[in-house]
Order: structure tokens, then sequence, then C-alpha cells
């Protein structure tokens, strides 16, 4: 059911007029998005090729999680992590793809008790305290005296967060795991931040959301996963190198900006304004496909600058496996953004599968269903 758009956020005028506004403007159009992934061209897809099996696998392993049936069943539905996971990590081994999916699993589940929709979205207090019960498990299992048994009574996406975190540390050297660490409190920590902009009244600037939805996205510990995925351990120094640090940041920034457009169906529909291309429109009075148009041309823009960036890298002249490794995270990198564009169009997550034609073009419909 469509909300009543005149009574959203009601008793504050100009922000009702400024929301009110975007919906109406944005409302009952279609908008062809070209294929996303023709604007990384240099940058293939590949498939681990064990779906499959690791599918029948994470049924089985599903019916031990704690969380609801409901909750299963709909990522288990539109989801489909398990290719993600094979389109993030299309050469690891087959004994590695079962823990890699749970993570995603996991990322999914948890971000639905703070996302729009999910149990906590207006409970501030709750948010936070879920937050910390995730930090203090993130350092359970990653900090320098690992403890892998849950408190009594955690909350199932805690629960299930501990052998996953375990079987993740017991592939990755000490570097790696501790970089982990802190990257999953960075996202933990920026979930809530994202949530507690969601709630102001006043739709924010598009530049200030870019820049927040790109630091605080929980991508990055996917490309340190490739360390585990593909075992090997990348020196502290090269990946604070000053062109990696460039690539990682382009990467997720590119990540962020084809989410933005792929999920503007989904995110219109349950009245999450808080959408790039939504926010370009407000901002800049812009159309719907303009400011989609602006979004796409970032893409190109993002995806130059991490090109470039490769050319400076700290390449070796005479030791190969350590440009093969290098070579490896880079690429993880680069998948990162192909992958969660591929796994976009091949699922129904974001919209049904017969709104893709045969040139991968996407028809974004935003009406009510």
């Amino acid at each position: 059911m469509a909300p009543d758009i005149d009574q959203i956020g009601k008793g504050f005028p100009r922000p009702v007029d400024e929301r009110k506004n975007v919906i109406k403007r944005a409302m009952n159009q279609n908008v062809l998005v070209p294929d996303i992934l023709s604007l990384m061209p240099a940058w293939p897809s590949n498939l681990q090729p064990d779906i499959d099996e690791i599918n029948e696998e994470i049924d089985e392993w599903l019916k031990t999680v704690n969380v609801t049936e409901e909750k299963k069943n709909k990522h288990r539905a539109k989801g489909n992590y398990t290719l993600l996971t094979a389109v993030y990590y299309p050469f690891c081994k087959k004994e590695k793809m079962l823990a890699l999916t749970q993570f995603l699993y996991w990322i999914f589940f948890w971000d639905d008790e703070i996302d729009t929709g999910g149990e906590l979205t207006e409970d501030k207090e709750g948010t936070l305290q879920c937050c910390t019960e995730t930090n203090k498990c993130i350092d359970d299992c990653l900090g320098p005296s690992p403890n892998y048994t849950p408190p009594l009574n955690s909350r199932g996406t805690v629960e299930m967060f501990y052998p996953i975190l375990r079987d993740l540390r017991a592939g990755m050297g000490p570097v790696a795991t501790e970089r982990l660490r802190k990257e999953l409190h960075d996202y933990v920590n920026g979930v809530a931040n994202q949530q507690h902009v969601r709630q102001q009244h006043r739709l924010p600037n598009p530049w200030d959301h870019f820049r927040m939805r790109s630091d605080d996205v929980g991508v990055i510990p996917s490309i340190t996963q490739n360390e585990y995925a593909m075992e090997f351990e990348l020196p502290e120094w090269v990946r604070r190198h000053e062109a990696m640090e460039v690539i990682v940041q382009e990467c997720t920034k590119l990540t962020t900006l084809l989410n933005e457009v792929l999920s503007l169906q989904k995110e219109f529909r349950v009245s999450q304004l808080e959408n790039l291309v939504l926010l370009f429109m407000n901002e800049y009075s812009m159309s719907l496909h303009s400011a989609i148009d602006k979004v796409l041309d970032l893409i190109r823009e993002h995806y130059a600058i991490c090109a470039a960036a490769e050319a400076r890298l700290p390449w070796s002249q005479y030791d190969e496996k350590f440009n093969a490794d290098l070579r490896e995270y880079v690429d993880g990198c680069h998948r990162l953004a192909t992958g969660t564009a591929y796994w976009s169009y091949h699922c129904e997550r974001y919209f049904k599968l017969a709104q893709v034609n045969e040139r991968q073009e996407v028809l974004l419909d935003l009406s009510y269903e």
C-alpha cells in the first residue's frame, strides 16, 4: 500500500514539503537503466563453480541459525548470497566457500535488525545495544585472546557470528585478522550512524550521503576476505600504499554508486528516500532521468580514477609471488563492484528478473505494488 504522502513527517512543514515533493515527482515513473557492468569494461565477471553444492550446505546450516523463519525465507528466496560469494571469490577452493557465504548471510541478517523495515528501525537505544553486542563478538573472535563462545541469551545474529568469525580467523594470518577486526567495527558503528541520519526530518545533502555510505558500507571486509579465500596475506605496508588506498576507496565508491541505482525501486517502494538518485532530485531539482544519469557519470569517473591508480602500485621487478598476490587483491577490489552488479541482475532482491532485458538493461518501476 502506498503511504499517504500528505501525512509524511506531519508537523514539520518544510521537511514535509521536501519529502512529499520528491515522492510526487518520482511517482509512477519508469526508467531504463543501462547495463552497469558495461561501465567497467576491463573488469570481468567469473563464477566459482560449486554454487549448487554450497547451496545445499547452506540449506542445512540455516536450520541451525537462530533467526526467524520469515527472515530466513525472505533472504533465501531473494538474496542468493551463494551466487554473490561465487562472483566475489570465483577462484577460491570449495572448502572456503561455506564460511564466506555464511558471512554474507550474516551481514544481511544483521543489517535487517537496523535497516528500514527491520526490528530496530526507530529504536536508537536498541540499535546501540545491538552494535555493542556485535562489537564484543568481533573482539572476542578476532582479538588477541580469542573466545568463540557466545554469551548466554545472545541475539541470533550475534550467536551465529561467533562460529563464522572462528572459521575465517582459522584461515587468515595475523595482519589480515587485525585488519578484518577493525573493518568490521567500522561497519557496525557506521550502520548505527546511517540509522541516525535516516531519522532526521530533513533529507541529507547527496554528497554527504555518498560520503557516509562509502565510508560505512559493509563491503570493505569482503575485500580483506580475499586473503582468506585465496590463501595469502598482503603486507600491511602494501595495503596502506597510496595507490592501494585509492583503489579500495574507489571500488567502495563504485559499489555504493551502482547499488544506489539498482536498489532505487526497492527503496522507493518502502519510502526510504535516502537514495542518491532521489537526493540529487531533491537538492538540484533534477528530473529522475537526469539524476540517474548523474550517478552513472559518477560511476564512469570513479572507474577511471581506480584504473589510473593501478599504474602507481608497488609492483616488484623480480618477485612474481608478490605480484600475483597484489594482482589478486586488486582484482578482489574490482569484484566488489562488478560482483555486486552481476548479483543484482541475477537475483530478485532489488527487482524482478523479468525487468532485465537481453541487453542487461533494467526497467525500474517507481510505483507501489
